[in-house]
């Protein structure tokens, strides 16, 4: 299969077959989308404090490692 084939088997509709308001609705728009049950604020909340505690947990062991010496 050639590249000419590959991108005339796409199924993208043409200009004359697309119709905007078809299947759309404000539903669909403001939908929110969540993950773990969190919505995406409270996600980077919670990978900033995971962030902070990989941090503050590697700095205690290069200390006590004496890896590290202020």
């Amino acid at each position: 299969m050639n590249l000419d084939e590959l991108r005339s088997s796409t199924s993208r509709p043409t200009a004359e077959e697309f119709d905007p308001e078809e299947n759309f609705s404000f539903d669909d728009v403001q939908e929110e989308r969540h993950f773990l049950g969190m919505t995406a604020v409270e996600r980077m909340f919670l990978s900033i404090f995971l962030f902070m505690n990989v941090c503050v947990l590697g700095l205690a062991l290069l200390l006590a490692t004496n890896r590290l010496v202020f």
